[in-house]
């Protein structure tokens, strides 16, 4: 599902207030991150108390998918105002973003504390919807999107998400309204970079119903607005915009340039395209089927290795092992962007929990594996493939499980010493 970009309490800010926030919060919502962040940090050199400039600053980094920072200098301005709305959605926000397929109970919690304070604040509602959604309570969500759309109609923020909704609901035509809605009320008011992100929304919804050439008009609206967007997903959506139009060179061309830009296994780039767009005529079940055809062949190819004399099951459990290393290792990339966060002293400490956590994940799996081979089996030659396997299975899980909790447990940390 998508998520929106937050934006807090200045979606529907009129005039942009002066002085070095002011310029702070014109960059941003201009899609200038870096000197939005530039700017606020000087304004907390010579204001550390500046409440609104530490906010603004976690919602900067939260745009920058810095979310253990951002959970920081948010739960400071919380700390100090505790009824300060926009900084209880913010931090909703970013519990929700750090959460990937797994919400916190504490960011419905601080969206609802925030309705609580301000029940007529349609972006309050509006998070609480991304919440739901995110948590895939899809009956609240809805509830909570209707309320915010009535305590006012021409917010952009809620019709953006109420298109996204939609979306989740398989109403495609539905969510080209409310997108044009959010771009109609937002005109003056959304940054580039959240007029872009309804853009790419609709050009999703228009290929579901079959409106391809105006799928391209808004795809290039979006690339427009913001050209950080011309990313590998854009790539692969306007390939497979084109695959639907039989325009099949096009559509190679545009699905080689994303496998391109993901930067992974580059020297299959050309094969790898091929079988992206073959596999886009499954829509969003595509990497379902492709999961799927790859077990089959892995499955194959075990099955002959396995019968090699003498090396064949060593052989297997390496197979076996670098498959499952590399899809775990993959999914916490998918779950937070990078393996390894972007802060130098998070990364060592990440680095140094991973290190752990296989090397006493593989001992530990393979002393237990050592007890029911020699007392249960009696099996005095237990050290064979399928012990290396299986211990070496558990370590790789563990391993994926402390890149992907280590740092959120410092960000916890971190944020619950700031309180």
């Amino acid at each position: 599902m998508n998520r929106m970009t937050f934006r807090g309490g200045q979606g529907n800010a009129g005039a942009v207030p002066a002085g070095p926030l002011g310029r702070a919060k014109l960059a941003l919502a201009n899609g200038d991150v870096v000197e939005a962040e530039r700017l606020t940090r000087k304004q907390l050199e010579r204001r550390p108390d500046d409440a609104s400039a530490r906010l603004l600053l976690g919602q900067i980094l939260l745009q920058l998918r810095r979310n253990a920072e951002a959970l920081g200098e948010i739960r400071r301005v919380v700390r100090d105002q505790p009824k300060n709305v926009d900084a209880l959605l913010s931090l909703s926000a970013a519990l929700t973003q750090q959460g990937g397929f797994r919400v916190p109970g504490e960011a419905e919690e601080t969206a609802r504390r925030a309705i609580q304070l301000a029940p007529r604040n349609a972006n309050a509602h509006v998070q609480l919807a991304e919440v739901m959604a995110a948590k895939r309570d899809m009956k609240v969500a809805r509830s909570e999107i209707e309320e915010a759309c009535r305590l006012d109609p021409r917010s952009p923020n809620a019709h953006l998400m109420r298109a996204i909704i939609l979306m989740s609901d398989k109403d495609p035509a539905g969510a080209v309204v409310a997108t044009d809605s959010a771009m109609r009320y937002g005109r003056t008011t959304l940054g580039p970079a959240a007029i872009a992100q309804a853009e790419v929304i609709k050009a999703n919804a228009l290929v579901e119903v079959r409106r391809y050439d105006d799928a391209l008009t808004s795809l290039d609206a979006a690339e427009k607005q913001n050209p950080a967007l011309s990313t590998a997903s854009s790539h692969s959506l306007r390939g497979r915009i084109y695959f639907k139009k039989r325009q099949w060179r096009q559509s190679y061309g545009e699905y080689l340039i994303a496998q391109r830009l993901n930067g992974r296994l580059l020297w299959a780039a050309p094969v790898l395209a091929g079988l992206n767009m073959a596999l886009s005529v499954f829509g969003t079940r595509a990497p379902y089927v492709l999961v799927g055809i790859l077990a089959v062949v892995v499955l194959l190819v075990l099955f002959g290795v396995g019968n090699i004399p003498a090396v064949g099951g060593w052989l297997v459990a390496a197979l076996v092992l670098a498959m499952v290393g590399f899809f775990a290792f993959f999914s916490v990339r998918t779950l937070q962007g990078s393996i390894l966060p972007r802060d130098a002293q998070t990364r060592l400490t990440t680095i140094a929990a991973i290190g752990f956590a296989v090397i006493v994940g593989f001992a530990l799996a393979l002393f237990v594996y050592q007890l029911l081979a020699t007392n249960l089996l009696h099996n005095r030659n237990w050290f064979d493939p399928n012990a290396v396997g299986i211990a070496g299975v558990v370590a790789l899980v563990l391993g994926a499980l402390a890149a992907y909790g280590w740092p959120r447990l410092l960000g916890r940390f971190v944020g619950t010493r700031t309180r």
